[in-house]
């Protein structure tokens, strides 16, 4: 399944690759032209070393020649390639062996800014950077997408301290790194780590629940709110480090406040569609889409709840049960079209008649059933007859006459809610036996199993 935010996510892939492909070619082209800001922009600064923006460049083609569903050698070899690079400028670091010299393009230009006072190099910042974003573009080529995320996201983590340490002037933070070699890390990166949105961590950050909701603003405050925080100590208090302190402990609170309220009110409204849509599944699942009446479920469910505070406070309750007669002739004659206007008619004619607190349903096919608390058993047989009075003088367009037949009961000391259901039906049986549309009262008896199933057709 493919979230839209995870379909987004890999469309801005193959743009993500490019661009950064054609920024690095920009500085190539500084090498070519001799303008030195393309590749060092800020004068006397860190400045991207040739073989850093070629690798930049395989990088972002590597990634724009990417596919979800297709064979990715050229992501493969671009990766392999770009690994090869930097395991090598990382040996040479460590060695003080040269070992890229005859692969490094532009000699003379590299002579002049090291003769000018100014040499350039790939510092271990970016190597490293390098190094971790060719081996997640192997790992993509490989289609192992949480190994090519957890690499890009340490590789990620080199260009945002450059940029960090950029915006608060600590050369530490930078290094070697130059603001255009951190830019082009950055896109490249991202371009690499978003090929795998579909799948592993990313999926769970992306998806559409709670948990990627929170986690993406989490994620996005996280960084935000103490590069903020961070970027106005360094401006306020750079020459009180006590003061410094005090003021990162209290931004650092209130960060850690916000946050926890952010995630909270989004939690709250998703938890609040949830129940919303809990609430209406309920509805579907307890309601007679053709009547719009509980169903046999959300009967029993809510006549065991009057059944119990029946027995706590002693009050009477009768149970009236209704059968249209002859039903499936109607169906047979008229069609079911007008069969089920007799349903949904019948249903709206009682509704008007019954009381507040009376309970109906429909119980299954042409029955209805009526729960009636503060009830007995000759206020019942006075509603069914109300009702049977009123069914039998109702016009029902398509049908002529309707009629039906109904069987009460009052409930017994100790009785359950299924035998004094079965009790109402018996005496609709009875009903029915006598000739239809009639109101036949049960007898406060036991029911006994020989009283079942003698229900002529109907």
């Amino acid at each position: 399944m493919r979230f839209p935010q995870i379909i987004r996510a890999l469309s801005l892939v193959r743009p993500l690759g490019l661009s950064g492909a054609l920024f690095s070619l920009l500085i190539l082209a500084g090498y070519t032209f001799g303008v030195d800001v393309l590749f060092r922009p800020m004068s006397g600064g860190p400045a991207t070393h040739p073989l850093s923006a070629i690798g930049l460049i395989v990088l972002g083609l590597g990634s724009f020649f990417w596919h979800p569903r297709q064979s990715n050698r050229v992501a493969l070899s671009a990766g392999f390639v770009v690994v090869l690079l930097a395991s090598l400028r990382l040996l040479e670091i460590a060695t003080g062996a040269v070992l890229l010299s005859q692969l490094t393009p532009f000699d003379h230009r590299l002579a002049e800014q090291a003769a000018s006072g100014h040499p350039i190099s790939t510092g271990v910042n970016t190597a490293l950077m390098s190094l971790s974003f060719g081996l997640a573009l192997v790992a993509v080529g490989y289609k192992r997408y949480a190994v090519a995320q957890q690499f890009s996201f340490l590789g990620l983590g080199f260009p945002l301290v450059s940029i960090t340490g950029y915006a608060y002037g600590i050369d530490k933070f930078y290094g070697q790194m130059a603001m255009t070699t951190a830019l082009g890390g950055l896109m490249v990166g991202v371009a690499i780590l978003l090929s795998g949105a579909h799948r592993s961590f990313l999926r769970s950050i992306l998806s559409p629940w709670v948990g990627g909701k929170v986690a993406r603003v989490q994620i996005l405050l996280g960084y935000i709110v103490p590069f903020l925080i961070g970027y106005c100590l360094a401006l306020t208090v750079a020459n009180n480090p006590l003061q410094q302190f005090g003021l990162f402990c209290v931004l650092i609170s209130a960060f850690i406040s916000t946050l926890v309220a952010f995630t909270a009110v989004i939690q709250e409204g998703i938890d609040r569609s949830r129940r919303s849509a809990e609430r209406r599944l309920i509805v579907v699942a307890t309601l007679d889409s053709l009547t719009n009446l509980p169903n046999r479920r959300r009967f029993y469910d809510h006549g065991q709840w009057l059944l119990e505070r029946v027995r706590r406070t002693g009050e009477s309750l009768s149970v009236l049960m209704i059968d249209i007669d002859f039903f499936k002739r109607i169906n047979d004659t008229y069609g079911h079209a007008t069969g089920d206007a007799v349903l949904q008619q019948l249903a709206a004619a009682a509704r008007h008649i019954l009381r507040r607190q009376d309970f109906m349903a429909r119980y299954g096919g042409e029955e209805f059933v009526i729960m009636m608390p503060g009830t007995d058993l000759a206020g019942a047989l006075l509603l069914g007859e109300k009702l049977r009075a009123h069914i039998a003088a109702t016009a029902f367009p398509g049908a002529n006459q309707v009629t039906a037949s109904f069987g009460c009961a009052e409930y017994c000391a100790d009785e359950n809610l299924h035998d004094l259901v079965a009790r109402a039906d018996v005496a609709l049986y009875q009903a029915k036996r006598e000739g239809r549309n009639r109101v036949v009262a049960a007898a406060e008896v036991a029911l006994e199993p020989a009283d079942l199933g003698k229900c002529p057709a109907a």
